[in-house]
């Protein structure tokens, strides 16, 4: 039994004065005890503007994701890149054999060229029936032609001019078959469209390809989306005018800043959620890939002044949090709160006690575990150097999940007096 339960003891019993006597000469005594006062670290309570935020969970994406198909049939005669080469927009990734194009090519250039031939001869002959006409119808003036030859004159100038017609209409199909072609055998080089990482091949050399087969499958580099789940609860109170929301990484701890806030106003059945679309500027190359996990601390709602307190200040019991205040004459006092949000600097709360906590209130942030109400307490400021007779208070978690009010208050003489023993 320690020294001060002996005493308390003694004076329950009723013990003569000499045992207290004793008891003092031993270099105790209940007063001197009493008021040794219990070193702490406090910070003050500020109040500040602040605006609630919710957070929500999702994951990064890649602004685009393209699985390259071939355009033309043919046997696959290289493929230029393996799973996570990185790419160029305009990089060779596949080539297609285009000889059976380049031969119909060549077929169509010399149908072509017939057409040109043909299209002079028949504009000659042309010319040809036009003179024809003009000199019967000077004839015809002085009555030396009949009719009838007049009229197949003309018959003849408008036939050789359709077939000239005719002749130039097919050049230009020839022509347009020509371009075609030209496309053809430019699509069977396959390039990138972007910037991008190769995450698949689907494809191998020597592979008979038809249109629509899958070759590579690209992922884009550079900027990403972070796509989050948000509750539809909170349709119509996230503010998307925000200029940037905070974006966690879970994996790394990196913390990012995404731009360009939009809604995508599809709910999902299951979830109950609908995406939210932010921009993601990597902040060196490689640093972030698609698919990793992440969350954001969107705005809710407008701000508004909040009592702020720190972190280390909010002792959890079960479902009801707590601070410990310093009072009057530096004891302490176990102020009730409910945290409403997060905020930068610490936790935004709301006293469940009328006047009980204000702005400039100091509150313990370590030590505050072993305190009861009425403790007296030094409180040190929590970045004021501590001197060599100052004695730093024990750290220990101030959350206490597994503690109840009911386990600590409803036995403070036990936990008081256990601090007595040496």
């Amino acid at each position: 039994m320690s020294l001060p339960s002996l005493t308390r003891a003694v004076r329950t019993a009723g013990l003569p004065a000499w045992c207290l006597a004793l008891a003092a000469t031993l270099g105790w005594s209940p007063e001197a005890h009493a008021q040794q006062p219990s070193p702490v670290y406090v910070e003050p309570v500020a109040q500040q503007a602040v605006q609630q935020t919710e957070r929500i969970t999702g994951s990064l994406r890649a602004r685009s994701t393209s699985m390259m198909a071939a355009l033309e049939e043919g046997v696959l005669l290289e493929l230029l890149v393996r799973e996570a080469s990185v790419v160029q927009k305009g990089d060779v990734l596949a080539r297609i054999d285009t000889r059976r194009l380049e031969a119909s090519k060549s077929q169509v250039q010399a149908d072509l060229a017939m057409a040109q031939a043909t299209l002079v001869e028949r504009e000659a002959q042309r010319a040809n029936a036009q003179a024809d006409l003009a000199a019967l119808e000077s004839a015809a003036q002085s009555g030396a032609v009949s009719e009838r030859d007049l009229r197949n004159a003309r018959t003849m100038v408008q036939t050789q001019a359709a077939l000239v017609e005719a002749g130039t209409q097919a050049i230009e199909s020839l022509r347009a078959s020509l371009a075609l072609l030209q496309i053809r055998i430019e699509d069977a080089v396959v390039k990138a469209p972007f910037a991008a990482t190769i995450t698949a091949r689907h494809a191998e050399v020597g592979q008979w390809i038809r249109p629509g087969d899958p070759l590579v499958t690209l992922v884009s580099t550079g900027p990403l989306e972070a796509w989050l789940n948000m509750p539809e609860r909170l349709i119509g109170q996230v503010n998307l005018a925000t200029a940037s929301v905070p974006v966690h990484l879970e994996a790394t701890g990196l913390d990012l800043q995404g731009t360009q806030a939009r809604l995508i106003p599809m709910v999902d059945e299951r979830s109950r959620s609908l995406p939210l679309v932010l921009d993601i500027q990597p902040p060196a190359a490689g640093s972030l890939q698609p698919g990793m996990s992440i969350s954001a601390q969107v705005p809710v709602g407008a701000k508004k002044a909040q009592l702020i307190v720190p972190r280390d200040s909010i002792i959890r019991r079960g479902n009801s949090s707590l601070v410990v205040k310093v009072g009057a004459k530096n004891l302490a006092e176990h102020v009730p709160v409910e945290v409403l949000f997060t905020t930068p600097q610490g936790f935004a709360i709301q006293p469940l006690v009328p006047d009980s906590l204000a702005p400039g209130n100091q509150v313990i942030v370590e030590g505050n575990e072993r305190i009861f109400p009425g403790t007296p307490v030094a409180p040190m400021p929590k970045d004021a150097p501590q001197g060599p007779g100052t004695e730093a208070p024990a750290e220990s978690p101030a959350e206490t999940p597994s503690s109840t009010p009911s386990d600590q208050d409803s036995q403070p003489n036990e936990g008081n007096e256990g601090s007595d023993q040496e």
